[in-house]
């Protein structure tokens, strides 16, 4: 379930600080037998200072993120969000352990369909431009884009 380019909605996320549960989007960028690395987005009718038009890699006040507008497929059934969304780096592009993410119940992941090579392309080049990427972060990317 937990596959590259799977974009998912998990019902009751626990936040890896555990400062919160929510429903929440997240986005598989890279597996491996024990690891998944994903990054979660963030969908909102009030993006707080962030107001850009179009799709893609943006830059405010030195805070580097990718827009998805509301509507656009990004996904190779069609799906879109029906908010806008926006996905920061800061702090965001998370390696859990496989087991971690297993614990919560099938009916709670919903796969909402599995991201497009060009939106996920898209995605990473932008990422990889982000001062905020570790170098283990950038290294799990491009091996990610390789194979796109």
């Amino acid at each position: 379930m937990f596959k590259e380019r799977y974009i998912l909605k998990i019902t009751d996320y626990v936040f890896q600080d555990k400062d919160g549960i929510r429903d929440k989007y997240m986005i598989v960028l890279n597996r491996d037998d024990n690891n998944v690395y994903i990054i979660h987005t963030l969908t909102t009718s009030q993006p707080n200072g962030q107001n850009p038009k179009k799709l893609g890699c943006h830059t405010t006040n030195r805070i580097s993120y990718f827009h998805f507008p509301r509507n656009i497929e990004i996904a190779e059934n069609g799906f879109s969000f029906d908010k806008d969304t926006f996905v920061f780096f800061v702090s965001n592009i998370r390696k859990e352990s496989l087991n971690d993410l297993q614990k919560y119940p099938s009916a709670n992941i919903d796969v909402k369909g599995i991201m497009n090579k060009k939106s996920l392309k898209d995605l990473i080049d932008c990422m990889l431009n982000s001062e905020y990427i570790t170098s283990e972060q950038a290294d799990c990317l491009r091996l990610t884009r390789k194979t796109l």
